[in-house]
């Protein structure tokens, strides 16, 4: 039953606005299955009513989406979205997990779990303010921002991190090729951070997910943790209406 229930999301994440109709074959690439299965999944769905089949024989999604679309709850935002995810994650790492956006030239912390009292450990409360110069979170933020406003900010930012603006553009890159970001006590010495970016229905960035911990213990776990933060963040993307990919492979039996 689960399988089929993935198949199925995975055909309908396989559009986007860039490719809002599809052939039969697009969408067994998409999905990685034999195009008689395809087949079978698509034909069922439109069926349902979920598909259109075009005059050209490519695919669409049909209106039922829409009226489905008109059903969320307004009121529903990012900290409601994240939170249980959060506290899942805080609960796995045992660190402080928090999430951030842009506001003006600083990044805000909106939201901040933290499970377990441990003697030493990061302390990052909801409405902090933080400058966007250093720490994984800042990174990500910047990495993802559009060109008209990272460029305002690149003077300053490259000042304090003593970095030039080449090296600095040069850095967000690989965070974007990457997927998140890694610091060790470049804002607070000895505290170390991991963040990734929560993508919305427009594929674009303004959160980021990110787990603090004591540098001592976070290189402990340090490839752990960011697969932890990673899925975590794919999955409030995902919920937030991102093009995440689902992490559970989709096997042929």
């Amino acid at each position: 039953m689960m399988r089929s229930v993935e198949r199925i999301l995975a055909v309908f994440e396989s559009f986007s606005t860039e490719r809002s109709s599809l052939s039969l074959q697009q969408i067994s690439d998409r999905i990685e299955l034999p195009k008689s299965t395809t087949f079978r999944i698509v034909q069922s769905l439109e069926q349902a009513g979920y598909l259109v089949r075009l005059e050209d024989q490519q695919y669409c999604l049909s209106f039922r989406f829409t009226r489905l679309a008109g059903l969320v709850k307004s009121t529903l935002g990012i900290r409601e979205i994240a939170r249980p995810f959060m506290t899942d994650l805080a609960e796995k790492t045992k660190e402080t997990v928090s999430l951030h956006t842009v506001s003006g030239r600083n990044r805000i912390c909106i939201e901040s779990i933290s499970t377990v009292m441990a003697p030493l450990r990061a302390v990052v409360q909801a409405g902090e303010q933080i400058p966007l110069q250093a720490g994984s979170g800042s990174k990500v933020l910047m990495a993802y921002m559009p060109k008209a406003e990272l460029t305002p900010l690149l003077a300053s930012v490259g000042k304090a991190s003593k970095q030039t603006k080449a090296e600095l553009l040069a850095e967000l890159e690989r965070v974007r090729e990457a997927g998140f970001a890694v610091s060790h006590g470049e804002r607070l010495m000895g505290i170390s951070a991991i963040s990734a970016p929560i993508t919305d229905v427009n594929e674009e960035v303004h959160y980021c997910l990110s787990v603090g911990a004591p540098t001592v213990r976070m290189q402990m776990h340090e490839k752990e943790f960011v697969k932890l933060v990673v899925d975590a963040a794919a999955s409030i993307s995902r919920q937030f209406g991102g093009q995440a990919e689902l992490s559970v492979p989709i096997d042929e039996p």
